[in-house]
Order: C-alpha cells, then structure tokens, then sequence
C-alpha cells in the first residue's frame, strides 16, 4: 500500500479505542474479517467513505502463514551492510566524475582542495568577481588576451599551454600537452590519463595536479603583485616543486624521471 492506516483512513482509526489499537495484530483482526468490529461509534460521511475505501484496499491483501523478516533492499542478498546504508546516502545524488583523478593522486592537501574548487568553477576569476560587480582584471593576467576563467587558466590560454609543454614533454607526454580544442580542464585531463601507461599514470595526474597550482600561484602573483608572466621562472618553480615532492615521498613522480628540463 505504501501508507499506514492512520494515513488512509484517519476517522476510522480514530473511532477505534486505544486499548484496541494498542493491542490488535494484523492477524487477528484479518481473522473471519474481524476489524469492522473493532470500530465504535457512528462514523461520519467522511468516516464512511474512509471505510469502504479502506475495504477496498485491504480485500486484495492476503496474509503469509511464514514467519515475517527484514529485507534489506539494497544488497542482493537482503542482508543489511555498512557499505551499502553509505551508499544509500548518496542514492539521487549528483556524482563528481573527477573525484578519483584528484583525491587518489599523490599531492598535498591544499592542492586537492584548490583542484576541486577550480573545476567546479568556483576559483574567484574575473568571470566570477564580474558577475558580483567586483573589481576584477580585464583580461587574463597571463596572456592578456581572453577573458580569464578557471578553465582558461588552467587549459586553453596560450601561457598555459606553452607550460604544459615545457613541463610534459621531457617527461614524455608530449602527446598529453593540451591542444587547441581542450578548454575544460577536466575533459582534457581525464582524455590525457587514460593515455597514458598504467605504471606512469599516477605520476603523470600529480604532474597534471601540480602544474595547475602553479599556474594559479602565478596568476595570483600577476594579480595582487603586478608580477608579469615569466615562463621560464615558472617552469624553474615546477622543477625545484618536482624534486621536493619526490623527496616527500612521491613515488609516482620518482618513475617518470628527474622532472623538467629548464631552457
């Protein structure tokens, strides 16, 4: 039925006395059709339809002789886990497709965070403080050439690419250097992964992770200390970060080789 009784017929359960209700089971008042009897009092015309609808809906219920148990309807097997009661929560829920490429990387905290809220747009650029009536830059601090976005930032301004090259290709991921038609960071981020060999892959995404908070540490710089582009210093900052962060324990950076070559 998918309603409780007190729900579909609240008269008629209200003309039968608590004691009776309190103690009543299901059986015994399906028993010879027992719980019209149980009702007393005179119901009201509302009361009344109440009833015969509540007739009605219960003449197709036919009762089991075995024993009534608990089904869990989220696991197959009808027994109640953790995991699936977790899952549940998230049942309608909208899923955040790069979540593995970001938390299963090998990176500090800090950048997961930043990473996050960059591909949900949610970095505050120029699109975003505009939209506020904030004061905001122009153009792209580091190309001065498009509007500036998180997504342009990170994958289609032309310094952008330009540092994904210098950075990727003594690594050998050449072919994994943004092109002309990648403009959301994400997209082109996964297409790139999913390249690349399953034993460099890890060391690849915190390369892809690393990279983008350079790119962001420069462009802030650019903004709030009127520093300009510099795209050799910035590949100097990746490679001093490269060694640093094998040094922390990175072992999938350790695989790929000794960082960026600095020219």
């Amino acid at each position: 039925m998918g309603s409780c009784i007190a729900d579909l017929a609240p008269e008629v359960v209200a003309a039968v006395p608590q004691k009776i209700r309190l103690t009543r089971t299901v059986a015994e008042a399906f028993t010879n059709n027992r719980w019209p009897t149980d009702i007393q009092g005179g119901l009201s015309l509302i009361g009344q339809y109440e009833y015969f609808l509540l007739s009605d809906t219960i003449r197709e219920i036919a009762l089991s002789l075995e024993e009534d148990k608990h089904t869990w309807k989220f696991e197959a097997s009808g027994i109640f886990s953790s995991r699936s009661a977790y899952q549940a929560f998230f049942n309608g829920s909208i899923t955040f497709e790069p979540w593995r490429l970001i938390w299963k990387s090998w990176v500090p905290g800090k950048c997961k965070i930043f990473l996050w809220l960059a591909i949900r747009n949610r970095c505050w650029t120029a699109d975003r403080l505009a939209k506020r009536g904030l004061d905001h830059p122009d153009n792209c601090v580091l190309c001065d050439q498009e509007d500036e976005t998180a997504q342009h930032i990170l994958t289609s301004c032309v310094f952008a690419r330009e540092f994904w090259y210098r950075i990727l290709a003594p690594l050998g991921f050449a072919n994994s250097v943004p092109g002309q038609h990648d403009i959301i960071f994400a997209k082109w981020w996964k297409k790139a992964s999913r390249r690349i060999p399953k034993e460099k892959r890890k060391g690849f995404n915190s390369v892809v992770v690393l990279g983008a908070w350079l790119l962001w540490k420069h462009r802030n710089a650019g903004v709030f200390e009127q520093s300009s582009p510099n795209i050799s210093a910035l590949v100097q900052q990746f490679d001093d970060e490269f060694h640093l962060w094998c040094l922390a324990g990175a072992r999938g950076l350790r695989a790929l080789g000794t960082g960026a070559v600095v020219s």
